[in-house]
């Protein structure tokens, strides 16, 4: 096996099991937060669990597209990989639309924001998962000479951390008697959210076409 198929090989592997990695402690930190939203009635955090189990699916689909793509030959990579990073902006989208809805039809309704300290130790734990494990991820990434699955991730992980930092902040405001802070919130991580989504499908739209053009170009004329 030359050496460039090989080192493509090693890069989709350490790839793969950086996703999975980031997949199982995604999942541990989303059922957190979502206990903490549950118990504290916040929008907030509500909008932010739905961001992290978008983050599950990102993972999931990104992880597919990595192991799709290491079992094509080199010159066609990466095939699945925009399709991904398209896919996933496009969720972010519509993820970030439906978030800023709720927002606006939930302030007509009474504020119910009760948040304790339980909620705010959860929430703190998993603000330092996020941004620990974004920060592993890039230095993964950097390692291997770049990998556009880790970074997509790991962008997308930290953009999760800084939502939750905000929800948060809007919690403590809550608590403090600003209770429609909340709504606030949810609203600002919902347009948070629609421009990463934008980002992502930009980036997977350009990478296809920049792979169409350099597979024109090295296909032999006929």
């Amino acid at each position: 096996m030359p050496s460039s198929a090989r080192a493509s090989q090693s890069v989709h592997a350490i790839t793969s099991r950086v996703l999975t990695t980031s997949l199982v402690v995604n999942l541990v930190l989303m059922i957190a937060q979502a206990g903490a939203a549950y118990a504290a009635h916040s929008s907030g955090i509500l909008a932010d669990t739905i961001h992290a189990a978008i983050d599950l699916l990102a993972d999931a689909l990104l992880l597919l597209a990595c192991r799709l793509d290491a079992k094509l030959p080199p010159e066609q990579r990466p095939t699945y990989e925009p399709v991904a990073l398209f896919g996933l902006g496009a969720l972010l989208l519509a993820t970030g639309a439906q978030m800023i809805w709720h927002a606006a039809t939930s302030l007509d309704a009474p504020a119910d924001v009760s948040p304790d300290a339980l909620s705010f130790a959860v929430l703190a734990v998993a603000l330092a998962g996020k941004g620990g494990l974004s920060q592993w991820m890039l230095k993964r990434a950097r390692a291997i000479g770049g990998a556009a699955l880790i970074e997509a991730s790991a962008c997308h992980l930290r953009a999760d951390a800084l939502t939750l930092l905000l929800a948060t902040l809007a919690l403590a405001g809550a608590r403090a008697g600003l209770p429609r802070l909340d709504e606030l919130a949810a609203t600002l991580i919902g347009v948070m959210i629609l421009r990463t989504g934008y980002g992502f499908a930009r980036r997977g739209y350009q990478m296809r076409a920049a792979h169409a053009g350099w597979g024109s170009r090295a296909a032999p004329p006929r």
